[in-house]
């Protein structure tokens, strides 16, 4: 049995779009993401297993759907000289620039589940036992994953990093 998509959209709407403009952090393409993501949940309705909660499952597809985006902007040169107006990040010490280098480090050089890890642990705050179970990874491996990115961004840190204090 599939998932029923335009009752989740009904549901979860909201919380897909929300959580596309805060990976993403421009409104037009948290929009197009949010179309994507039920785009790929309605062509892939019937692979559904009631693993997870339709929630958690929502929760994943959105969460690579933004990362893949993000990624393809770094291989775009146009999108590094014409970026649409980004929606404000509120409390960074960073600038929209910084974000966006931070971002394009941690996608080129990790692979696609230690992506999610970094993402739902410091954007999300979610604990690790949070992130394995979203993820279906033990809580030492996303501390693995996790400490692995730190100390290769430890070895090469953006210039800028130093500065933000």
């Amino acid at each position: 049995m599939g998932l029923d998509v335009e009752v989740l959209y009904r549901r979860y709407g909201d919380m897909v779009l929300g959580r596309c403009r805060t990976l993403l952090k421009n409104d037009a393409e948290a929009q197009d993401a949010c179309q994507e993501v039920f785009l790929k949940v309605h062509r892939y309705r019937d692979r559904f297993r009631n693993e997870a909660k339709p929630s958690t499952y929502l929760f994943r597809v959105t969460t690579t759907v933004c990362l893949n985006r993000i990624r393809s902007r770094g291989r775009r040169r146009e999108d590094l000289v014409d970026d649409p107006t980004p929606v404000p990040v509120v409390d960074s010490h960073l600038t929209q620039s910084d974000l966006r280098q931070l971002v394009r480090l941690l996608l080129d050089e990790a692979d696609e589940r230690t992506q999610a890890c970094i993402v739902h642990h410091y954007v999300d705050g979610m604990t690790h036992k949070e992130i394995g179970a979203l993820l279906g990874l033990s809580g030492a491996a996303i501390r693995k994953r996790i400490s692995t990115f730190k100390k290769r961004l430890a070895a090469n840190p953006p210039a800028w990093l130093g500065e933000v204090e």
